[in-house]
């Protein structure tokens, strides 16, 4: 058995749902009339719905109740019923049947609520590639928060420095590097982010492979 773990986030890493969602917020936020500022956008990508309603609410003078604003979006985003398994990264299925080859445990833990989670395992038949698949919508703090991943490695039975993270955004590495995990940032091609905080980055996931990993879980 091996003795490390691979936590993957979803959307931007195992889906290119990045673009979509950026879409759909643009259109999300001309149904409300809300103007909100590129510096607050750039504060909850890779978070919570919680954490990015939070933001708006303190900087963009929205009076709705949070409560209602989750669900308003919940309900816009299901009825565009984005086909996920169209924007499966090519390298996902190959990178998880790796994984299971080598008996390596693996997880998800995004930020998304579980419906929208669950809705990616169904639309690109991931089922039984995730030892366990945690959403951020049961915790009070989201990415950069590092409960999440904190959860998941316990979920696992690991301990936090044999955990390698891959992430997309800011928050996401940030998380990893408050939990003491390894990380593994994934460039995208269409939208820049941050990814300074990795130990490695990568252009796809098709160039990790288990040497990447065991070099990574090594780096100090």
């Amino acid at each position: 058995m091996n003795s490390y773990a691979v936590i993957f986030d979803m959307d931007g890493v195992i889906v290119d749902s990045e673009p979509v969602f950026k879409r759909l917020n643009e259109e999300l936020f001309q149904e409300l009339n809300l103007t909100v500022p590129d510096e607050i956008r750039s504060q909850f990508t890779g978070g919570s719905a919680n954490r990015k309603w939070r933001l708006i609410k303190e900087h963009c003078g929205v009076t709705q109740p949070l409560e209602e604003l989750i669900s308003f979006q919940k309900d816009f985003f299901r009825s565009r019923n984005v086909r996920f398994d169209e924007i499966l990264f090519p390298g996902a299925r190959p990178l998880l049947d790796m994984l299971k080859k080598h008996e390596i445990p693996a997880a998800l833990a995004s930020s998304s609520d579980r419906e929208r989670i669950n809705k990616v395992i169904d639309d690109c038949n991931l089922y039984g590639f995730f030892d366990s698949v945690v959403s951020g919508e049961v915790f009070e703090e989201s990415k950069p928060h590092p409960e999440i991943f904190l959860h998941t490695a316990a979920k696992l039975g690991m301990e936090p420095e044999r955990c390698v993270v891959i992430e997309d955004s800011l928050n996401g590495l940030t998380a990893a590097a408050r939990a003491g995990m390894k990380k593994i940032g994934v460039k995208h091609k269409q939208i820049p982010m941050d990814l300074s905080m990795a130990d490695y980055t990568v252009s796809s996931l098709e160039e990790i492979d288990q040497l990447l990993l065991e070099k990574v879980l090594k780096k100090s």
